[in-house]
C-alpha cells in the first residue's frame, strides 16, 4: 500500500517541479504592462503646443499631467493628456463635468475615455469644466483640471 503511494507522490512532485516554473514564467510574460512614459511623438507635439502642465496631490503621492489643446478647431474642443513617467495608478477614466468633482465623480460627468498615451479627448466648444481623472480599482477621484470657456 505504502509503494504505490510513493510512486504517485514521486510523480506529482516531478510534474509539480516541471509545471510551476513554466507557469510562473508564463505569468510574468502576460502580465500587463503599466502606463508608458511620453513617447517621442507626443513630447515633440507637447514641446511646440506648449501646453500646461497640473500637479495632482494624492495622499503623499504626487503626479504631473501636462494637458495640450489642439489647436485645429471644429465644434469640438480636443486635449492631449501626457501623464509624467511616474504616473502609476490602476485603470485610470478621464471624465468630463462641468462642476468641480467631490470625493466621487458626479452622475452628469461624461466618461471621455481611458487615459491612455496618445489618446485625444473632445469636449464641447465654448463651455467650461473639469477633467476628472478616476480610477476605478481605487474607486477614487485622483484630481480634476479646470480648463476654461474657449474664446
Amino acid at each position: 500500500m505504502i509503494q504505490p503511494l510513493r510512486r504517485t507522490h514521486r510523480l506529482i512532485f516531478f510534474v509539480l517541479g516541471i509545471a510551476l516554473p513554466v507557469l510562473f514564467v508564463g505569468g510574468l510574460v502576460a502580465r500587463h504592462a503599466p502606463l508608458l512614459p511620453v513617447g517621442p511623438l507626443q513630447d515633440k507635439l507637447a514641446q511646440n503646443s506648449g501646453g500646461s502642465e497640473f500637479v495632482l496631490n494624492r495622499g503623499s503621492s504626487k503626479f504631473n499631467v501636462r494637458l495640450v489643446e489642439n489647436k485645429k478647431g471644429g465644434p469640438e474642443r480636443e486635449f492631449l493628456m501626457i501623464p509624467d513617467a511616474g504616473f502609476l495608478a490602476p485603470d485610470v477614466f478621464v471624465y468630463w463635468s462641468e462642476t468641480q468633482p467631490g470625493a466621487s465623480v458626479s452622475p452628469n460627468a461624461k466618461l471621455l475615455g481611458k487615459l491612455g498615451p496618445g489618446e485625444l479627448y473632445r469636449i464641447p466648444a465654448g463651455s467650461g469644466g473639469y477633467f476628472i481623472l478616476y480610477s476605478v480599482a481605487q474607486s477614487e477621484v485622483l484630481g480634476s483640471i479646470s480648463v476654461g470657456a474657449a474664446t
